[in-house]
């Protein structure tokens, strides 16, 4: 593979077409397998509509062929939003979401911004709803982990000043993992990224580069969450 020419920006060619782009020429050999793993445990349960499963199962497709067209990569980040906004709809309902846009926009003082249909306001729906919550993504887990083994990196910081150590054992056990106050609200940052994003690239966007499999992970989770949640309510 060395000596071909490897395929970019060009229609490819019978001759290429399963050829990777050259900017992930870099990922090796076995790229395909790293690209499919990556993204492997991102799924909708069986609990999701299987409409709205087949259509994030063929985003994961399209993922897959970024390998050989790697502006398939921005597409593949809209159409998780695409996938997002429609289950969301999917649902919760459209005469529901609209009653409740109402609702709030009545609320909003004469001449400030009110609320329009899109997926800003559905997220504000589901997450004043308590559809989805901080602890539901990796990220804040995370977070509040490292912010447990900081207050014990403190401990160990005062217990040594204070009994005069020289030295202390690190000791897991110690660390109050599900005691610590950890109050950073994930939430409010994808409420103002995600629609942002969505929008930049629904309506033209130089944006480009690799799809992170956290878009697959945040919108896997929203979706699993919403369509558990929602029916016990």
């Amino acid at each position: 593979m060395d000596k071909v020419k490897l395929p970019a920006e060009e229609f490819r060619a019978l001759e290429n077409i399963m050829l990777p782009d050259i900017r992930n020429e870099h990922f090796g050999d076995k790229a395909i397998v790293k690209f499919r793993s990556s993204i492997e445990e991102f799924a909708l349960e069986g609990h999701v509509p299987e409409k709205l499963r087949i259509q994030f199962d063929t985003v994961k497709n399209l993922f897959l062929h970024s390998y050989y067209v790697y502006r398939f990569f921005p597409i593949v980040k809209h159409q998780l939003f695409v996938v997002l906004e429609h289950a969301i709809r999917e649902c919760i309902g459209e005469k529901r979401l609209d009653l409740y846009r109402k609702l709030k926009n009545k609320g909003i003082p004469k001449g400030n911004p009110k609320f329009s249909r899109g997926l800003k306001f559905n997220l504000v729906f589901i997450m004043d709803h308590e559809l989805i919550k901080n602890e539901d993504f990796s990220v804040w887990q995370i977070g509040k982990e490292r912010a447990a083994e900081d207050k014990y990196d403190e401990f160990i910081f005062q217990k040594m000043k204070e009994d005069n150590l020289d030295s202390y054992q690190w000791n897991p056990s110690e660390i109050d993992y599900e005691g610590v106050e950890y109050d950073y609200d994930y939430l409010s940052v994808l409420l103002e990224t995600t629609p942002a994003l969505r929008n930049a690239l629904a309506h033209g966007s130089t944006f480009l580069s690799p799809t992170s499999t956290l878009s697959f992970e945040i919108t896997s989770v929203i979706i699993n969450k919403i369509f558990e949640r929602n029916t016990k309510n």
